[in-house]
C-alpha cells in the first residue's frame, strides 16, 4: 500500500510515484527538444529541415523549387538558342558583305569602259569571294550542326523551351539546316558585259533573301533576350519566395534559443528539487 499524505491544496504527496519529478522531466525534455530545433535552424540556416517542421510549407516549397529548377533550365536553353542565333547572324553578315562585293564587280564589269583583261581579273576576285562564301557556310557550326549550309537535311524549325512549363516554347523561324548558302550560285561570271549584268541582277535577289533572313534572325534574337530577362526576373522572385518559406529568421530563432535554454535550465533545477522530495518525506516520518 502506498503511503500518502494530503497537502494543503488537496493533492496527495506520494512516495512510490514522484509526480513533481515526472512533470519536471517532461518539461525538461520538451525544452531541450526545442533547444535542439532552434540550434539546428541556426546552424543550417533553414527553418524547414524536416517535413514535420511545416507540412504545408514543405509542400509549397517542393512545388516552387520544381518551378525554379524549370526556370533555370529554360534560361540555359534560351541562352544556347541566343548563341546559335548570334552565330547565324554573324554568318549572314559575312554573306551580305561578300554578296555586296560581287554585286559591285557585276556593276563595274557591265560597264563598257572595262577590257576583257580587266574582267578576267575581276573574275578571279569573284571566284575567291564565292569560295569564301561556301567556306563560311561549311564552317559555321553550332554543336556540330551546320546551321547555314542546308546539308544536314533538317527541315523542321527549332523549338526552344523558354519557360518552366511544357507549353512555354518558341519556334525559331530559321531551320537548323537553313539553305542560306545555296542562295548564292556556286559560279558567277563577270567575264562579259552581259554576264556581269546578269550577275548584278542575281546578287540583288540574293541580297533581298539575305536581308529577309537577317530580319528573321534579329527578331528571334530580340525574342530570346526578352525571354531570358523575363525568366531571370521570375526566377529571382521565386527564389525570394522560397527563402521566406525555408530560410531561418536568425533574430527570431536566436531569441527562441535563449528562451528555451533558460527553460531547460530551470526545468533541470526543478527536477533536482523534485528528486529531493523523498528526503523531505523521510524527515516527515521521523
Amino acid at each position: 500500500m502506498n503511503l500518502a499524505i494530503h497537502n494543503v491544496i488537496g493533492e496527495m504527496t506520494v512516495i512510490n510515484t514522484n509526480v513533481s519529478a515526472l512533470k519536471a522531466r517532461l518539461a525538461s525534455q520538451i525544452a531541450y527538444s526545442r533547444v535542439d530545433t532552434a540550434a539546428l535552424r541556426l546552424s543550417s540556416g533553414k527553418k524547414l529541415n524536416f517535413g514535420a517542421d511545416d507540412a504545408a510549407g514543405a509542400a509549397v516549397f517542393m512545388k516552387m523549387n520544381a518551378q525554379l529548377m524549370g526556370q533555370k533550365a529554360a534560361i540555359k536553353t534560351a541562352s544556347d538558342a541566343l548563341s546559335l542565333l548570334n552565330l547565324q547572324d554573324a554568318a549572314v553578315e559575312q554573306f551580305v558583305n561578300i554578296t555586296h562585293r560581287i554585286k559591285e564587280l557585276g556593276v563595274q564589269m557591265a560597264n563598257g569602259t572595262y577590257s576583257d583583261a580587266d574582267r578576267a581579273l575581276a573574275q578571279l576576285e569573284a571566284d575567291q569571294l564565292v569560295a569564301q562564301f561556301q567556306m563560311v557556310a561549311a564552317n559555321t557550326r553550332f554543336n556540330e550542326l551546320e546551321i547555314v549550309n542546308g546539308t544536314d537535311g533538317v527541315t523542321s524549325p527549332y523549338t526552344i523551351q523558354v519557360g518552366a512549363n511544357a507549353s512555354d516554347n518558341f519556334t525559331i523561324a530559321v531551320t537548323p539546316g537553313a539553305t542560306l548558302s545555296t542562295t548564292l550560285p556556286t559560279v558567277v561570271d563577270v567575264t562579259t558585259q552581259a554576264n556581269a549584268k546578269l550577275t548584278f541582277d542575281t546578287m540583288l535577289s540574293v541580297l533581298q533573301t539575305m536581308n529577309e533572313q537577317r530580319a528573321i534572325i534579329g527578331a528571334s534574337i530580340n525574342r530570346m533576350l526578352t525571354s531570358i530577362n523575363n525568366l531571370s526576373a521570375s526566377s529571382l522572385k521565386t527564389e525570394v519566395a522560397i527563402g521566406r518559406i525555408i530560410d531561418t529568421d536568425f533574430a527570431l530563432e536566436s531569441a527562441k534559443l535563449a528562451k528555451k535554454q533558460i527553460l531547460a535550465q530551470s526545468s533541470n533545477q526543478m527536477l533536482s528539487i523534485a528528486n529531493q522530495s523523498k528526503d523531505l518525506m523521510t524527515q516527515l516520518l521521523q
